[in-house]
């Protein structure tokens, strides 16, 4: 067993995982069973993986927002599809559930399936955490450092309560842990294996294809791909790197592409109404730049979902006028040419970016005798923080983004190493993703549930807080070992 276990990040390692297993069964498993309510979204979903709600007569009140369901019915396959891979995640897991109960689905057999993912993130991290060489005691503090720090973060029940639902966030959320720590592990090996490479494509398709809106992250995935040339020299692996690039850019290529219509149109919808033109200190003008008639001035500051507008938002000859004319790129153009307007969207952006879980949704079924809208805040310490504590401006983030890829530059340019500066870029590219997904709702969906749509901006920015406490660990440890060498 001590041979096993020569490296003591191992040991490390199999402790975390259990650590993550006992904690997600006794936070979410254990009755009262924690989930997330369904908010409208969940449908979408359901009817083209094979689910259904259980009761088909439940009240409004009682399915959406207030309550969180433990058990759902199967369905067919059917309906329009939802452009996410995360469909073939939910089919499947129906398919292993209904060999067990072929008449009612747990949706504890989708967080268990989340789990075993988180488990396997938190396992390459914590085995491939910094190591001191021949001081074994430090080695096992920077890991428990490690293990813990992500545990205590992404283990927060702000991110462990979508793992019961039917939400994308979660399925995106372990593509970017695992792109991450399988690119940590291969930097680690001498020799990085094929099934290492593997993993770190599937995580970056993954989170590329899980919304529309990350599908430009590929790219950025594909460009760290292609650095992964410099971990080995032989044929087979450049032959593999450079398939994986191609797979990366033909899904995210095709997941852009593919975004219907209609969807498009409520979007922009959004995006015009309800980001360019809400809060207009000259609506005229930002009218005519866009070259929106002015009979539409009315609609200004609503959402495409908001009923009793003076115009319907599906009326055809709007989406003639205004909808069909315009694109992302032109509002894109209009936040260029109009840098105050883009900077007081980015205030909101920093106002809502703190919140990791929609406190408008409840955690727990009816069944659970607690009142509608009920959360469950138990081990929720990081998040909870981030809402009362961290500072909500603008100037906040910026200037954590600017020491952090200050550090990153430092340390890249100090280094000689390959394998260190590809650790190095993957930590760049989770900024740089976050940046992205600050941008991206402002653009390409207004102001329209901003809290929510800014998930894996606060996935990429505790990704960044986690990996900055434990460089600092690491840096204090290191000294201070070798301050006793000498």
């Amino acid at each position: 067993m001590a041979q096993r276990f020569k490296d003591v990040r191992l040991l490390m390692a199999w402790i975390a995982v259990i650590a993550t297993a006992g904690l997600v069964i006794y936070l979410l498993m254990i009755p009262p069973v924690t989930g997330l309510a369904d908010n409208g979204d969940f449908g979408r979903l359901m009817r083209i993986t094979g689910f259904k709600y259980l009761n088909p007569n439940e009240s409004y009140a009682d399915r959406y927002f207030g309550y969180a369901h433990q058990h759902y019915a199967y369905g067919g396959y059917w309906g329009a599809g939802y452009v996410s891979t995360q469909v073939l995640l939910l089919a499947a897991t129906g398919w292993i559930a209904r060999i067990f109960n072929g008449q009612v689905f747990d949706i504890r057999w989708l967080g268990a399936v989340y789990t075993l993912l988180f488990m396997t993130a938190i396992f390459l991290f914590v085995r491939f955490s910094p190591a001191i060489p021949n001081r074994k005691i430090a080695t096992a503090a920077i890991a428990a450092i490690t293990g813990g720090s992500l545990l205590f973060v992404f283990g927060d029940m702000g991110y462990l309560a979508y793992f019961q639902s039917f939400f994308g966030e979660p399925y995106a959320l372990m593509g970017m842990l695992l792109a991450v720590a399988s690119t940590v592990a291969m930097a680690a090996q001498e020799k990085p294996s094929g099934k290492l490479l593997t993993l770190f494509i599937l995580s970056a398709i993954v989170v590329a294809t899980s919304k529309i809106q990350y599908g430009p992250l590929g790219f950025v995935f594909a460009l760290l791909t292609w650095r992964m040339l410099a971990l080995r020299t032989d044929r087979r692996w450049r032959r593999q790197v450079l398939t994986g690039i191609g797979i990366l850019l033909f899904c995210s290529v095709l997941m852009i592409v593919a975004a219907p219509s209609g969807l498009k149109h409520i979007n922009l919808y959004q995006s015009i109404f309800y980001g360019v033109l809400k809060d207009s200190p000259n609506l005229d003008r930002d009218m005519k730049e866009l070259g929106i008639p002015e009979k539409y001035a009315g609609l200004a500051g609503t959402n495409y979902f908001q009923k009793n507008t003076v115009i319907p938002q599906n009326d055809p000859v709007l989406h003639q006028e205004v909808l069909n004319k315009l694109s992302p790129k032109d509002i894109g153009l209009y936040y260029f040419r109009h840098p105050s307007r883009f900077f007081q969207k980015m205030e909101r952006v920093a106002a809502n970016g703190m919140f990791i879980r929609p406190y408008y949704l409840g955690n727990y079924n009816q069944t659970s005798g607690k009142p509608r809208g009920t959360i469950n805040r138990t081990f929720s310490g990081w998040s909870e923080w981030k809402v009362h504590r961290m500072p909500h401006t603008l100037g906040w983030y910026l200037g954590f983004y600017l020491l952090y890829f200050a550090a990153l530059t430092v340390c890249w340019r100090r280094t000689s190493s390959d394998r260190t500066r590809i650790v190095l870029e993957a930590l760049a590219a989770v900024g740089l993703a976050g940046a992205f997904a600050a941008v991206v709702p402002i653009i390409g969906d207004g102001e329209a549930d901003l809290g929510k749509h800014l998930f894996m901006f606060n996935v990429c920015f505790d990704m960044m807080v986690v990996s900055a406490v434990t460089a600092i660990v690491y840096g204090v440890v290191r000294l201070t070992a070798r301050s006793k060498a000498s």
